[in-house]
């Protein structure tokens, strides 16, 4: 997929969902003011009219809420591994790794981290998460302590949450304590 297409796409959406917003209100207005005036037929010239205006609407209002750029974003800088937009994307995604977890189908949460470690095999956060589905569903150490050891190697700073989680995750792994999971 292009990198402009989400673009596209989403300012697409936008529009779409502009126009069926007024659609409802502006076609009931337009069959009653239509039947007022001239019986079905006007009610039918109503209709139409609701949905032309709808249309237009849609179009001027997603000028207002469309991406700058429309698609051509960033298309002079320098090339560089972008993770954000796919961190956004994964977001919902380990939602749901969370709420498996939470129920304790920890079948399902491992089967939904390793997509999302498939797009960002480096991302902390998801790393993290695998080694507590690991710990708390399987008993497996080993499996988890990889993770965290991954973590240390992409989060090298001390300072970031993820580091210290990690860190004394693996310390109550290797001292023979049983991790406490958040």
């Amino acid at each position: 997929m292009m990198p402009g297409s989400n673009v596209d796409s989403t300012n697409a959406v936008f529009k779409l969902k502009n126009t069926i917003w007024a659609f409802p209100y502006l076609a009931v207005m337009g069959m009653i003011w239509g039947y007022l005036a001239g019986a079905s037929s006007g009610a039918i010239a109503g209709l139409a009219a609701a949905a032309a205006i709808s249309v237009l609407l849609g179009s001027a209002t997603s000028i207002f809420t469309a991406t700058p750029g429309g698609g051509a974003a960033n298309t002079g800088s320098v090339p560089v591994r972008n993770t954000m937009g796919v961190r956004k994307q994964t977001a919902s995604d380990l939602n749901v790794v969370r709420y498996h977890k939470l129920c304790h189908r920890f079948d399902d949460a491992l089967i939904k981290i390793e997509e999302v470690l498939a797009k960002d095999p480096d991302f902390a956060e998801a790393l993290l998460l695998k080694a507590q589905i690991l710990w708390e569903g399987f008993e497996d150490g080993e499996a988890a302590g990889g993770c965290l050891l991954r973590i240390l190697a992409v989060e090298p700073d001390e300072k970031v949450v993820f580091h210290r989680w990690a860190l004394n995750f693996y310390e109550d792994l290797t001292n023979g304590e049983s991790p406490t999971v958040a």
